[in-house]
């Protein structure tokens, strides 16, 4: 009786799976990547944040885009002279893009989590800079709420609160 349970789970469990698509041989393709120029925010001299375009290779998928573009403008500028906005140890835990127009970006690293000590105007460029990016980028994206490791987070810094979603604001960025 046992030898015939085991048999015919088997059976059943063989009969059951569906059959699985073969990996594409180019994901790439699958995804449909291609290069596309994004805008990254930066800080100016005129203590404005101005755009930055950079060629990236992006899915055609706003949701698996989200994260790349906000990974890129996390690694900073590519010009030196530019300070960064964000701890050098920070990292995109993650971004996600709600159907309400909602975005979310996830930090994380040692310094947003043991306290980032720092300015209120670069916090507030820190801020502003992701948002500015997301909302340029992704035009369903209305509005951006910050996380850090995943939970809400008061604040990056001390001076900026997060507990709402931030909508783009013009007058942060230079002419």
């Amino acid at each position: 009786m046992k030898r015939f349970v085991v048999i015919a789970l088997i059976i059943v469990s063989t009969g059951c799976r569906k059959k699985q698509q073969p990996l594409s041989p180019n994901l790439n393709v699958a995804n449909k990547v291609a290069m596309r120029t994004v805008s990254l925010f930066y800080e100016g001299q005129d203590l404005l944040l101005a755009p930055e375009r950079r060629d990236l290779p992006l899915p055609e998928n706003p949701a698996g885009a989200l994260a790349v573009v906000v990974r890129e403008l996390v690694k900073g500028s590519a010009n030196s002279a530019v300070p960064r906005l964000l701890p050098a140890d920070t990292v995109v835990r993650g971004a996600y893009l709600l159907p309400d127009g909602t975005a979310f970006v996830d930090l994380g690293g040692p310094t947003l989590t043991q306290g980032w000590a720092t300015g209120s105007h670069q916090e507030l460029m820190a801020v502003y800079s992701v948002v500015q990016t997301v909302t340029v980028n992704f035009p369903e994206a209305k509005r951006v709420r910050m996380l850090v490791n995943g939970e809400p987070a008061e604040t990056l810094g001390g001076h900026v609160s997060l507990a709402r979603p931030f909508a783009p604001q013009p007058s942060v960025v230079a002419r």
